[in-house]
Protein backbone atom coordinates (compact mmCIF):
# COMPACT_ATOMS: atom_id res chain seq x y z
CA UNK A 1 0.00 0.00 0.00
CA UNK A 2 0.98 3.52 -0.57
CA UNK A 3 0.93 6.21 1.67
CA UNK A 4 -1.42 8.01 -0.48
CA UNK A 5 -4.04 5.32 -0.29
CA UNK A 6 -3.30 4.78 4.04
CA UNK A 7 -4.43 8.64 4.47
CA UNK A 8 -7.16 9.14 1.59
CA UNK A 9 -8.15 12.74 1.51
CA UNK A 10 -7.14 14.07 5.40
CA UNK A 11 -3.88 14.82 4.30
CA UNK A 12 -1.56 15.76 1.26
CA UNK A 13 0.92 13.29 -0.23
CA UNK A 14 3.13 14.81 -2.40
CA UNK A 15 3.46 12.54 -5.32
CA UNK A 16 7.29 12.59 -4.75
CA UNK A 17 7.04 11.48 -1.42
CA UNK A 18 4.66 8.83 -1.52
CA UNK A 19 6.13 5.43 -0.60
CA UNK A 20 5.33 1.78 -0.54
CA UNK A 21 5.02 0.10 3.00
CA UNK A 22 4.36 -2.65 4.75
CA UNK A 23 3.34 -2.60 7.70
CA UNK A 24 1.93 0.26 10.51
CA UNK A 25 3.78 0.82 14.18
CA UNK A 26 3.57 3.17 16.88
CA UNK A 27 6.43 1.44 18.69
CA UNK A 28 9.83 2.06 17.00
CA UNK A 29 10.83 -1.99 18.84
CA UNK A 30 8.76 -3.19 16.52
CA UNK A 31 9.68 -1.19 13.24
CA UNK A 32 10.82 -4.03 10.17
CA UNK A 33 12.32 -2.74 7.08
CA UNK A 34 9.89 -1.13 4.90
CA UNK A 35 7.32 -0.44 7.62
CA UNK A 36 5.75 3.21 8.59
CA UNK A 37 6.12 4.59 11.67
CA UNK A 38 3.55 6.58 13.18
CA UNK A 39 4.90 8.94 16.09
CA UNK A 40 1.82 9.73 18.50
CA UNK A 41 1.65 11.51 22.18
CA UNK A 42 1.57 9.03 25.00
CA UNK A 43 1.00 9.33 28.41
CA UNK A 44 4.76 10.01 29.40
CA UNK A 45 6.57 11.01 26.18
CA UNK A 46 6.11 11.44 22.50
CA UNK A 47 6.73 8.85 19.79
CA UNK A 48 8.67 11.80 18.06
CA UNK A 49 11.71 10.64 20.16
CA UNK A 50 12.04 7.59 18.50
CA UNK A 51 11.66 8.86 14.86
CA UNK A 52 15.58 7.88 14.30
CA UNK A 53 15.90 5.00 15.94
CA UNK A 54 12.93 3.69 13.46
CA UNK A 55 14.70 5.30 10.57
CA UNK A 56 17.85 3.16 11.33
CA UNK A 57 15.76 0.14 12.14
CA UNK A 58 14.10 0.37 8.00
CA UNK A 59 11.10 2.56 8.37
CA UNK A 60 10.52 3.54 4.68
CA UNK A 61 8.58 6.95 5.77
CA UNK A 62 7.37 8.78 9.29
CA UNK A 63 4.01 9.98 9.99
CA UNK A 64 4.38 12.13 13.25
CA UNK A 65 1.67 14.26 15.44
CA UNK A 66 2.43 18.27 15.56
CA UNK A 67 2.32 21.00 14.16
CA UNK A 68 3.10 21.09 10.23
CA UNK A 69 6.56 20.30 8.99
CA UNK A 70 8.39 18.38 6.83
CA UNK A 71 12.26 16.85 6.30
CA UNK A 72 13.91 14.03 4.84
CA UNK A 73 16.31 11.51 6.70
CA UNK A 74 18.83 8.73 5.35
CA UNK A 75 19.49 5.47 6.55
CA UNK A 76 21.29 2.40 5.91
CA UNK A 77 17.96 1.22 4.61
CA UNK A 78 16.78 3.75 2.09
CA UNK A 79 18.29 7.18 0.68
CA UNK A 80 15.30 9.31 1.55
CA UNK A 81 13.08 8.62 4.58
CA UNK A 82 10.20 11.23 4.43
CA UNK A 83 9.33 12.57 7.78
CA UNK A 84 5.78 14.12 7.84
CA UNK A 85 4.19 16.37 11.19
CA UNK A 86 0.31 17.05 10.71
CA UNK A 87 -2.10 17.63 13.47
CA UNK A 88 -4.34 15.71 11.71
CA UNK A 89 -2.25 12.38 12.46
CA UNK A 90 -3.85 10.77 16.14
CA UNK A 91 -7.27 12.18 14.96
CA UNK A 92 -7.40 10.17 11.80
CA UNK A 93 -5.31 6.92 13.07
CA UNK A 94 -8.67 4.73 13.37
CA UNK A 95 -9.43 5.07 10.33
CA UNK A 96 -6.12 4.95 8.60
CA UNK A 97 -5.71 1.81 10.50
CA UNK A 98 -8.58 0.49 9.36
CA UNK A 99 -7.67 1.48 5.50
CA UNK A 100 -4.99 -0.80 6.00
CA UNK A 101 -5.77 -3.60 7.75
CA UNK A 102 -9.45 -3.40 6.74
CA UNK A 103 -10.69 -5.56 9.82
CA UNK A 104 -14.17 -4.61 10.64
CA UNK A 105 -15.30 -7.09 8.06
CA UNK A 106 -14.87 -9.85 11.05
CA UNK A 107 -17.29 -10.29 13.72
CA UNK A 108 -15.73 -8.85 16.32
CA UNK A 109 -17.29 -8.85 19.95
CA UNK A 110 -16.25 -6.44 22.92
CA UNK A 111 -16.34 -7.65 26.68
CA UNK A 112 -16.45 -4.94 29.27
CA UNK A 113 -16.38 -5.15 33.00
CA UNK A 114 -14.63 -4.83 36.16
CA UNK A 115 -14.94 -8.90 36.33
CA UNK A 116 -15.39 -11.65 34.34
CA UNK A 117 -14.19 -10.11 30.94
CA UNK A 118 -11.27 -12.78 31.09
CA UNK A 119 -14.02 -16.25 31.59
CA UNK A 120 -16.25 -14.78 29.29
CA UNK A 121 -13.97 -14.23 26.15
CA UNK A 122 -12.33 -17.34 26.87
CA UNK A 123 -16.36 -19.08 27.29
CA UNK A 124 -17.31 -17.41 23.59
CA UNK A 125 -13.99 -18.95 22.16
CA UNK A 126 -14.38 -22.32 23.39
CA UNK A 127 -18.19 -22.57 22.81
CA UNK A 128 -17.47 -20.92 19.34
CA UNK A 129 -14.55 -23.82 18.55
CA UNK A 130 -16.94 -26.26 19.80
CA UNK A 131 -19.32 -25.66 17.17
CA UNK A 132 -16.49 -25.34 14.46
CA UNK A 133 -16.14 -21.77 14.18
CA UNK A 134 -12.88 -20.93 14.66
CA UNK A 135 -12.21 -18.02 17.43
CA UNK A 136 -9.71 -15.85 18.25
CA UNK A 137 -8.79 -14.23 22.15
CA UNK A 138 -7.44 -10.74 22.98
CA UNK A 139 -7.23 -10.43 26.54
CA UNK A 140 -5.37 -10.47 29.94
CA UNK A 141 -4.40 -14.19 29.35
CA UNK A 142 -3.17 -13.48 26.05
CA UNK A 143 -4.15 -13.06 22.34
CA UNK A 144 -4.25 -15.08 19.45
CA UNK A 145 -6.36 -18.22 18.09
CA UNK A 146 -7.84 -20.19 21.70
CA UNK A 147 -5.90 -21.58 23.12
CA UNK A 148 -2.96 -21.03 21.21
CA UNK A 149 -2.37 -17.51 22.94
CA UNK A 150 0.67 -15.08 23.07
CA UNK A 151 1.15 -13.44 26.17
CA UNK A 152 0.60 -9.49 25.66
CA UNK A 153 1.79 -6.93 28.06
CA UNK A 154 -1.51 -4.93 28.70
CA UNK A 155 -5.35 -6.23 28.55
CA UNK A 156 -6.54 -4.10 25.87
CA UNK A 157 -3.28 -4.07 23.20
CA UNK A 158 -2.55 -0.75 21.75
CA UNK A 159 -5.03 0.17 18.05
CA UNK A 160 -2.12 -0.95 15.91
CA UNK A 161 -0.84 -3.85 17.22
CA UNK A 162 -4.62 -4.99 18.15
CA UNK A 163 -5.53 -4.47 14.39
CA UNK A 164 -2.42 -5.91 12.95
CA UNK A 165 -3.09 -9.58 15.32
CA UNK A 166 -6.44 -9.31 13.98
CA UNK A 167 -5.98 -8.89 10.08
CA UNK A 168 -3.21 -11.93 10.45
CA UNK A 169 -5.48 -14.03 11.57
CA UNK A 170 -8.30 -12.84 9.23
CA UNK A 171 -5.66 -14.06 6.55
CA UNK A 172 -5.68 -17.28 8.50
CA UNK A 173 -9.03 -18.01 7.78
CA UNK A 174 -10.89 -16.69 11.44
CA UNK A 175 -13.42 -14.32 11.33
CA UNK A 176 -14.45 -14.51 14.67
CA UNK A 177 -12.93 -12.75 17.97
CA UNK A 178 -13.83 -12.02 21.07
CA UNK A 179 -12.03 -8.74 22.89
CA UNK A 180 -11.59 -7.98 26.22
CA UNK A 181 -11.94 -4.17 26.76
CA UNK A 182 -10.73 -1.99 29.32
CA UNK A 183 -11.64 1.27 30.87
CA UNK A 184 -8.12 2.46 30.30
CA UNK A 185 -8.28 1.13 26.31
CA UNK A 186 -11.56 2.99 26.13
CA UNK A 187 -10.16 6.31 27.51
CA UNK A 188 -7.09 5.58 25.63
CA UNK A 189 -8.61 4.92 22.08
CA UNK A 190 -6.97 1.24 22.04
CA UNK A 191 -9.84 0.42 19.97
CA UNK A 192 -11.37 2.92 17.72
CA UNK A 193 -12.98 2.69 14.92
CA UNK A 194 -13.71 -0.97 15.16
CA UNK A 195 -17.00 -1.70 14.34
CA UNK A 196 -18.16 -4.17 17.17
CA UNK A 197 -21.69 -6.50 16.48
CA UNK A 198 -22.10 -7.25 20.15
CA UNK A 199 -20.77 -5.36 23.17
CA UNK A 200 -21.11 -7.09 26.77
CA UNK A 201 -21.10 -5.45 29.86
CA UNK A 202 -20.48 -7.88 32.71
CA UNK A 203 -20.41 -5.78 35.51
CA UNK A 204 -19.16 -3.10 37.23
CA UNK A 205 -17.60 -2.77 41.22
CA UNK A 206 -14.38 -0.29 42.49
CA UNK A 207 -11.57 -0.88 40.72
CA UNK A 208 -8.50 1.26 38.86
CA UNK A 209 -10.04 4.59 41.05
CA UNK A 210 -6.31 5.63 40.62
CA UNK A 211 -6.83 6.16 37.05
CA UNK A 212 -10.64 7.38 36.86
CA UNK A 213 -10.76 9.35 40.18
CA UNK A 214 -14.03 8.15 41.36
CA UNK A 215 -17.20 5.59 39.97
CA UNK A 216 -18.93 8.48 37.96
CA UNK A 217 -15.80 8.51 35.71
CA UNK A 218 -14.77 5.08 35.72
CA UNK A 219 -18.46 4.20 34.71
CA UNK A 220 -18.53 6.83 32.48
CA UNK A 221 -15.31 5.00 30.36
CA UNK A 222 -16.82 1.89 29.97
CA UNK A 223 -20.31 3.17 29.03
CA UNK A 224 -18.21 4.92 25.76
CA UNK A 225 -18.35 0.96 24.36
CA UNK A 226 -21.77 0.81 24.17
CA UNK A 227 -22.92 4.69 23.36
CA UNK A 228 -19.59 6.08 21.02
CA UNK A 229 -19.32 2.77 18.88
CA UNK A 230 -21.88 1.38 16.42
CA UNK A 231 -23.24 -2.05 17.52
CA UNK A 232 -25.83 -4.59 16.57
CA UNK A 233 -26.62 -5.45 20.06
CA UNK A 234 -25.73 -4.55 23.58
CA UNK A 235 -25.87 -7.39 25.74
CA UNK A 236 -26.03 -6.09 29.53
CA UNK A 237 -25.61 -7.74 32.81
CA UNK A 238 -28.62 -5.73 34.93
CA UNK A 239 -27.35 -7.74 38.16
CA UNK A 240 -26.21 -4.38 39.71
CA UNK A 241 -27.32 -0.83 39.03
CA UNK A 242 -24.77 0.05 36.77
CA UNK A 243 -26.18 -2.55 34.43
CA UNK A 244 -29.45 -1.27 35.29
CA UNK A 245 -28.71 2.38 34.20
CA UNK A 246 -26.74 1.25 31.42
CA UNK A 247 -29.91 -0.88 29.75
CA UNK A 248 -32.18 1.91 30.40
CA UNK A 249 -29.96 4.69 28.59
CA UNK A 250 -31.16 5.78 25.12
CA UNK A 251 -27.90 6.67 24.41
CA UNK A 252 -26.88 3.00 24.17
CA UNK A 253 -26.41 1.70 20.33
CA UNK A 254 -27.91 -1.42 18.94
CA UNK A 255 -30.44 -3.49 20.25
CA UNK A 256 -30.10 -4.05 24.60
CA UNK A 257 -30.47 -7.11 25.37
CA UNK A 258 -30.60 -8.19 29.19
CA UNK A 259 -28.87 -11.17 30.87
CA UNK A 260 -27.61 -12.08 34.43
CA UNK A 261 -29.93 -13.51 37.69
CA UNK A 262 -32.24 -10.91 37.74
CA UNK A 263 -36.12 -11.86 37.33
CA UNK A 264 -36.34 -8.88 34.80
CA UNK A 265 -33.26 -10.10 32.50
CA UNK A 266 -33.75 -11.36 29.35
CA UNK A 267 -31.55 -14.09 28.56
CA UNK A 268 -32.01 -15.29 32.69
CA UNK A 269 -29.85 -18.40 34.26
CA UNK A 270 -31.23 -19.93 37.61
CA UNK A 271 -29.01 -21.99 39.39
CA UNK A 272 -30.29 -25.27 40.57
CA UNK A 273 -27.82 -27.74 42.37
CA UNK A 274 -23.79 -28.35 42.75
CA UNK A 275 -22.52 -31.72 42.60
CA UNK A 276 -19.46 -33.37 41.09
CA UNK A 277 -20.12 -32.60 37.53
CA UNK A 278 -20.29 -29.00 38.25
CA UNK A 279 -23.55 -26.68 38.47
CA UNK A 280 -27.25 -27.44 37.08
CA UNK A 281 -28.52 -24.58 35.99
CA UNK A 282 -31.86 -23.52 34.08
CA UNK A 283 -31.46 -20.94 31.24
CA UNK A 284 -34.57 -18.69 29.72
CA UNK A 285 -33.83 -16.56 26.59
CA UNK A 286 -35.75 -15.65 23.45
CA UNK A 287 -34.38 -19.07 21.29
CA UNK A 288 -35.81 -20.89 24.16
CA UNK A 289 -35.46 -22.68 27.81
CA UNK A 290 -32.59 -24.98 28.32
CA UNK A 291 -31.14 -27.06 30.76
CA UNK A 292 -27.31 -26.69 31.67
CA UNK A 293 -24.65 -28.41 33.34
CA UNK A 294 -21.63 -26.85 33.22
CA UNK A 295 -18.34 -28.16 34.39
CA UNK A 296 -17.65 -24.66 36.46
CA UNK A 297 -17.63 -23.52 40.25
CA UNK A 298 -19.45 -20.24 41.43
CA UNK A 299 -22.49 -18.77 40.40
CA UNK A 300 -20.75 -15.62 38.44
CA UNK A 301 -19.54 -18.79 36.39
CA UNK A 302 -22.55 -19.71 35.38
CA UNK A 303 -23.29 -16.14 34.76
CA UNK A 304 -20.38 -15.21 32.35
CA UNK A 305 -21.29 -18.95 30.75
CA UNK A 306 -25.08 -17.44 30.37
CA UNK A 307 -23.24 -13.90 28.47
CA UNK A 308 -20.94 -16.60 26.21
CA UNK A 309 -24.22 -18.56 24.74
CA UNK A 310 -25.75 -14.90 24.30
CA UNK A 311 -23.13 -13.53 22.48
CA UNK A 312 -23.30 -16.47 19.79
CA UNK A 313 -26.77 -17.06 19.85
CA UNK A 314 -26.97 -13.14 18.60
CA UNK A 315 -23.94 -13.74 15.72
CA UNK A 316 -26.64 -16.52 14.75
CA UNK A 317 -25.53 -19.97 16.12
CA UNK A 318 -27.92 -22.96 17.35
CA UNK A 319 -29.20 -21.84 20.51
CA UNK A 320 -29.37 -25.62 21.52
CA UNK A 321 -26.21 -26.38 20.63
CA UNK A 322 -24.11 -23.91 22.17
CA UNK A 323 -26.06 -25.62 25.33
CA UNK A 324 -25.01 -28.73 24.71
CA UNK A 325 -21.74 -27.76 23.77
CA UNK A 326 -21.25 -25.85 27.48
CA UNK A 327 -21.11 -29.52 29.32
CA UNK A 328 -17.79 -29.25 27.57
CA UNK A 329 -16.32 -25.42 29.06
CA UNK A 330 -13.24 -25.22 30.51
CA UNK A 331 -12.42 -22.99 33.05
CA UNK A 332 -10.07 -19.99 32.78
CA UNK A 333 -6.43 -21.23 33.64
CA UNK A 334 -6.08 -20.68 37.42
CA UNK A 335 -9.54 -19.23 37.83
CA UNK A 336 -11.84 -21.72 40.35
CA UNK A 337 -10.36 -25.02 38.41
CA UNK A 338 -12.29 -27.98 40.18
CA UNK A 339 -10.50 -31.26 40.16
CA UNK A 340 -11.91 -34.28 41.10
CA UNK A 341 -10.83 -38.05 41.86
CA UNK A 342 -12.84 -41.19 43.56
CA UNK A 343 -12.91 -41.29 46.85
CA UNK A 344 -11.63 -38.27 47.30
CA UNK A 345 -12.54 -34.33 48.87
CA UNK A 346 -13.04 -31.81 45.52
CA UNK A 347 -10.38 -30.09 44.58
CA UNK A 348 -10.71 -25.56 43.85
CA UNK A 349 -7.62 -23.89 42.61
CA UNK A 350 -7.83 -20.34 42.11
CA UNK A 351 -5.31 -17.35 41.94
CA UNK A 352 -7.12 -15.51 45.00
CA UNK A 353 -4.35 -13.45 46.60
CA UNK A 354 -5.86 -10.61 48.68
CA UNK A 355 -8.22 -10.83 51.20
CA UNK A 356 -11.26 -9.74 48.79
CA UNK A 357 -10.58 -12.20 46.49
CA UNK A 358 -9.97 -15.09 48.89
CA UNK A 359 -13.63 -13.91 50.33
CA UNK A 360 -15.25 -13.82 47.09
CA UNK A 361 -13.64 -17.24 46.10
CA UNK A 362 -14.88 -18.79 49.48
CA UNK A 363 -18.52 -17.32 49.11
CA UNK A 364 -18.68 -18.45 45.75
CA UNK A 365 -17.93 -21.80 47.15
CA UNK A 366 -21.11 -21.91 50.13
CA UNK A 367 -24.13 -22.94 48.09
CA UNK A 368 -22.39 -26.29 47.69
CA UNK A 369 -22.86 -26.63 51.66
CA UNK A 370 -19.81 -28.77 52.41
CA UNK A 371 -16.67 -27.65 55.01
CA UNK A 372 -13.95 -25.95 53.20
CA UNK A 373 -10.57 -26.63 53.81
CA UNK A 374 -8.65 -23.75 52.57
CA UNK A 375 -4.65 -23.83 51.85
CA UNK A 376 -2.93 -20.41 51.03
CA UNK A 377 0.13 -18.20 51.95
CA UNK A 378 0.97 -15.03 51.23
CA UNK A 379 3.91 -13.78 48.33
CA UNK A 380 7.26 -12.24 49.93
CA UNK A 381 8.68 -9.15 49.65
CA UNK A 382 4.32 -7.68 48.62
CA UNK A 383 2.33 -6.02 50.54
CA UNK A 384 2.72 -7.41 54.52
CA UNK A 385 -0.68 -5.35 55.54
CA UNK A 386 -2.85 -8.06 53.71
CA UNK A 387 -1.66 -11.11 55.67
CA UNK A 388 -3.16 -11.14 58.74
CA UNK A 389 -6.39 -10.10 56.84
CA UNK A 390 -6.51 -13.02 54.74
CA UNK A 391 -6.21 -15.50 57.26
CA UNK A 392 -8.98 -13.92 59.12
CA UNK A 393 -11.05 -14.67 56.05
CA UNK A 394 -10.00 -18.10 55.75
CA UNK A 395 -10.50 -18.93 59.46
CA UNK A 396 -13.74 -17.24 59.24
CA UNK A 397 -14.82 -18.89 55.96
CA UNK A 398 -13.43 -22.64 56.27
CA UNK A 399 -13.22 -25.31 58.74
CA UNK A 400 -9.57 -26.08 58.35
CA UNK A 401 -6.67 -23.30 57.10
CA UNK A 402 -2.76 -24.48 55.85
CA UNK A 403 -0.76 -21.90 56.07
CA UNK A 404 1.73 -23.32 53.04
CA UNK A 405 4.61 -21.18 51.29
CA UNK A 406 3.42 -18.98 47.95
CA UNK A 407 6.49 -16.72 46.42
CA UNK A 408 8.42 -16.19 49.21
CA UNK A 409 11.09 -14.44 46.86
CA UNK A 410 13.53 -13.41 49.41
CA UNK A 411 11.60 -13.03 52.13
CA UNK A 412 11.79 -15.27 55.29
CA UNK A 413 9.11 -17.33 54.80
CA UNK A 414 9.13 -18.08 58.70
CA UNK A 415 8.61 -14.05 58.49
CA UNK A 416 5.41 -14.12 56.29
CA UNK A 417 4.34 -16.77 58.49
CA UNK A 418 4.46 -14.65 61.33
CA UNK A 419 2.96 -11.71 59.95
CA UNK A 420 0.06 -14.08 58.88
CA UNK A 421 -0.58 -15.35 62.52
CA UNK A 422 -0.24 -11.70 63.64
CA UNK A 423 -3.53 -9.75 65.08
CA UNK A 424 -6.92 -10.38 63.52
CA UNK A 425 -8.01 -12.29 66.59
CA UNK A 426 -7.02 -15.49 64.83
CA UNK A 427 -5.85 -18.70 67.50
CA UNK A 428 -2.65 -19.47 65.99
CA UNK A 429 -2.92 -22.86 67.64
CA UNK A 430 -5.81 -23.55 65.72
CA UNK A 431 -3.82 -23.00 62.34
CA UNK A 432 -1.96 -25.16 60.26
CA UNK A 433 1.64 -24.65 59.01
CA UNK A 434 3.68 -26.00 56.77
CA UNK A 435 6.03 -24.63 54.47
CA UNK A 436 6.00 -27.05 51.73
CA UNK A 437 3.67 -26.30 49.67
CA UNK A 438 2.98 -30.32 48.53
CA UNK A 439 3.27 -31.58 52.02
CA UNK A 440 0.69 -29.00 53.20
CA UNK A 441 -1.55 -29.90 50.23
CA UNK A 442 -0.76 -33.60 50.78
CA UNK A 443 -1.67 -33.14 54.20
CA UNK A 444 -4.84 -31.15 53.94
CA UNK A 445 -6.19 -33.79 51.47
CA UNK A 446 -5.63 -36.64 53.92
CA UNK A 447 -7.56 -34.46 56.50
CA UNK A 448 -10.49 -33.27 54.75
CA UNK A 449 -13.79 -35.84 54.12
CA UNK A 450 -14.16 -37.24 50.83
CA UNK A 451 -17.85 -34.99 51.03
CA UNK A 452 -15.87 -31.38 51.36
CA UNK A 453 -14.63 -29.11 49.71
CA UNK A 454 -10.52 -28.27 49.49
CA UNK A 455 -9.19 -25.12 48.15
CA UNK A 456 -5.79 -24.58 47.12
CA UNK A 457 -5.23 -20.37 46.45
CA UNK A 458 -2.73 -17.52 45.62
CA UNK A 459 -0.86 -19.00 42.93
CA UNK A 460 -3.47 -20.21 40.49
CA UNK A 461 -2.24 -20.54 36.83
CA UNK A 462 1.17 -19.84 37.56
CA UNK A 463 3.75 -22.39 36.67
CA UNK A 464 6.66 -21.54 39.20
CA UNK A 465 7.74 -20.66 43.11
CA UNK A 466 9.60 -17.49 43.30
CA UNK A 467 12.06 -18.55 46.31
CA UNK A 468 15.35 -16.36 46.88
CA UNK A 469 15.83 -15.35 43.19
CA UNK A 470 14.53 -18.60 41.41
CA UNK A 471 11.48 -19.86 39.49
CA UNK A 472 11.54 -23.36 40.65
CA UNK A 473 9.15 -24.96 38.14
CA UNK A 474 5.49 -25.84 40.24
CA UNK A 475 2.06 -25.68 39.76
CA UNK A 476 -0.52 -26.55 41.62
CA UNK A 477 -3.41 -27.97 39.38
CA UNK A 478 -0.35 -30.45 38.01
CA UNK A 479 1.02 -31.53 40.90
CA UNK A 480 -2.60 -32.61 41.69
CA UNK A 481 -2.57 -34.30 38.22
CA UNK A 482 0.24 -36.30 39.79
CA UNK A 483 -1.62 -37.33 42.44
CA UNK A 484 -4.20 -38.77 40.39
CA UNK A 485 -6.96 -35.97 39.95
CA UNK A 486 -8.77 -35.00 36.94
CA UNK A 487 -9.53 -31.29 35.98
CA UNK A 488 -13.37 -30.94 35.40
CA UNK A 489 -14.31 -29.71 32.06
CA UNK A 490 -10.56 -31.00 30.35
CA UNK A 491 -7.14 -31.37 30.33
CA UNK A 492 -4.28 -29.36 31.92
CA UNK A 493 -2.70 -26.94 29.36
Amino acid sequence: MKLSQLVGNDMYMPPEWDREFNHISIDSRSIEKGDLFIALPGVREHGEQYINTAIEKGAVAVLAAGEMSFRCEQSSHFASVPVFFAEEVERCLPQWVQNRYAVNSMQLVAVTGTNGKSSVTQYIAQLAQQCAEPCAVFGTLGNGLWPELKATKNTTSDLVTLTKELYELKLAGVNLAALEVSSHGLVQQRVAGMAFQTAVMTNLSQDHLDYHGNMEDYFAAKKQLFTDYSLQNALINIDDEYGQSLAADSAVQGKVITYGKHSDAQVRCTLLAFDKSGMHAELKTPWGVAQLVLPLMGEFNLVNATAAIAVLALQGMDFNRLCKAAQKLRPVNGRMEVYTKADSPVVVVDFAHTPEALRNVLKALQPWQRAITTVFGCGGDRDRGKRPLMLAVAKELSEQVWLTDDNPRYEDPAQIFNDLLAGAGVNASSINTEHNRTTAITQALAATKESNIVLIAGKGHETYQDIKGKKIPYNDGQFLMEQGYQRLGGGHD
